[in-house]
């Protein structure tokens, strides 16, 4: 199993972590195990059944194609993150594909196990909606940041989000690797390409990142790059 440092969501917060593991533990007794090979899509867009999914290890991500088959990322999961019940609730089918990055380990429920879990518990549809409402509040989030200067800031705030816990307390240079490539790591900041490069070429210049390899970057100074993540708007 892969030892990679987790990454959550881009755009997770204490309160959606808190809502997804109280979904968990009120859960627990109705999942079973599921391994996933590196690549092996979960669903597709389209299909009609579906499961929910409490990532154990590993990533997944959340994507489109467009007409030129183009794929557009649109979020990025990681271990601790509940996702996938939307068409478990609305009996609609999924929007979008998911493919597991590397191995991954989930505990998953089929959506006829579910249905008949918020039958029995209601708070439970509480609780998801909860999770429904805070992802939408981030998407709307992520579409007036899109809107406004701080490309950089973006960068940075995900930077931050593949920082092992141990290094955001010590600020001793780390080494972190993007999850995806970079075009991905792009899209899912919603950013182009080009810009995401001039954002890290220019913490590169600054002396708070170091290249080192593919996809891979010392991050120098945690501290200017947290200020720089707090720099919204900027």
């Amino acid at each position: 199993m892969s030892s990679q440092t987790p990454f959550p969501d881009l755009w997770a917060d204490p309160q959606l972590r808190a809502l997804g593991h109280e979904a968990l533990e009120l859960l627990r007794p109705h999942l079973h195990l599921r391994r996933f090979r590196a690549g092996e899509l979960l669903w597709r867009e389209g299909d009609a059944e579906g499961m929910l999914v409490a990532l154990r290890s590993g990533r997944v991500k959340i994507y489109r194609l467009l007409p030129n088959a183009r794929e557009v990322t649109l979020l990025l999961f990681g271990p601790g993150d509940v996702f996938g019940f939307l068409p478990l609730l609305d009996g609609q089918n999924y929007p979008a594909y998911a493919q597991a990055l590397e191995e991954a380990e989930a505990d998953v429920m089929a959506r006829t196990t579910l249905l008949r879990v918020l039958r029995a518990e209601p708070e439970l549809a509480v609780t998801l909606l909860g999770l429904l409402g805070g992802r939408l509040r981030a998407a709307f989030d992520l579409i007036r940041s899109m809107s406004t200067p701080g490309a950089q800031t973006r960068v940075a705030q995900a930077l931050l989000a593949l920082l092992p816990p141990e290094a955001a307390l010590t600020g001793n240079p780390v080494v972190v690797r993007l999850p995806v490539s970079a075009h991905e790591f792009a899209g899912a900041l919603g950013l182009v390409p080009e810009t995401l490069s001039r954002a890290l070429t220019g913490l590169v210049r600054d002396g708070v990142l170091q290249r080192a390899g593919t996809g891979r970057y010392r991050i120098l100074d945690v501290a200017v790059l947290r200020r720089t993540g707090e720099a919204a708007g900027s």
